[in-house]
């Protein structure tokens, strides 16, 4: 076990020179709001991880979660993408498996990657709007956008002191405090839209421009990238499994209307639908 420490230190340095990749540009800045999109459901610090050694990944959970609860195997000589554990008494590793690298018999599931359909969007809208108070009247991408400039406001206005400490040696160091505000902001924003705009199947190329992203450069210190991922991914997270119930509550009356007019024929296929959750 004695290898273990220098192991450790090796996925932190890892996990460190990753964070400074990913404001190095802001193609890299985008590649990572993609892989983060898709696994809304992790922390920015796993996000990072996972993005650093498996960015196409779509769904990852621990071996026994794909074995027991889904009835999947992992595939022999599948390497585990490692994740730093800091929830004990001390650090430590755990690995997680993506679903590409899983394989199944006939009673394995799959978890069910809700996506957004036109049919789809009024609900969707409607909930965003109950819960923000922000119309949607000019369509989904503009109240996402509006809805992640409201909720990067209130952030900073809830967390503007654990910020301001987290970007000593950054490029913000020199701005006082206004200016840190109004690119923390402007980064935060745009990093949430891109993000609920991607898992919502919404092209955000056609919404941004790489000078929209210029504020993110800004954040290029390990720690000053963890103050605006973690708000970029935890605000996100919010939205999106909002969005995801609304999607997948549409999805089971529909097929409860369909299963009322007989429609059995493809009902089978749907079937992993009502009870599958990838939690």
């Amino acid at each position: 076990k004695s290898f273990m420490p220098s192991n450790l230190q090796a996925y932190r340095q890892m996990a460190e020179h990753a964070a400074l990749q990913i404001t190095g540009s802001h193609r890299s800045w985008m590649d990572f709001l993609r892989t983060a999109a898709r696994l809304y459901k992790y922390p920015y610090n796993e996000q990072v991880m996972i993005h650093a050694q498996r960015p196409d990944a779509t769904a990852c959970a621990e071996y026994d979660f794909w074995n027991q609860q889904w009835g999947r195997y992992v595939r022999r000589g599948s390497k585990g993408i490692a994740l730093i554990d800091a929830s004990g008494d001390k650090p430590r590793l755990r690995y997680v498996f993506d679903i590409a690298d899983t394989g199944g018999g006939e009673n394995s599931r799959r978890p069910f990657l809700w996506e957004l359909r036109q049919e789809h969007e009024a609900p969707v809208t409607a909930m965003l709007e109950r819960e923000y108070e922000i119309s949607g009247a000019d369509g989904l991408a503009e109240q996402l956008q509006q809805i992640a400039a409201q909720m990067a406001d209130e952030y900073w206005q809830d967390n503007r002191r654990d910020i301001l400490y987290n970007i000593d040696d950054s490029y913000l160091e020199d701005y006082d405090e206004f200016n840190v505000g109004v690119a923390f902001r402007e980064a935060a924003t745009v990093s949430i839209s891109y993000m609920l705009m991607k898992r919502c199947g919404i092209d955000p190329n056609e919404y941004f421009e790489h000078e929209d992203f210029l504020s993110v450069f800004d954040f290029n210190t390990p720690a000053a990238v963890a103050a605006l991922g973690t708000a970029a991914s935890q605000i996100s997270q919010q939205i999106l499994r909002q969005i995801e119930i609304t999607v997948k509550n549409h999805e089971r009356e529909h097929l409860a209307e369909r299963s009322a007019s007989n429609e059995r024929t493809d009902l089978h296929q749907e079937r992993g639908l009502s009870d599958s959750r990838s939690d």
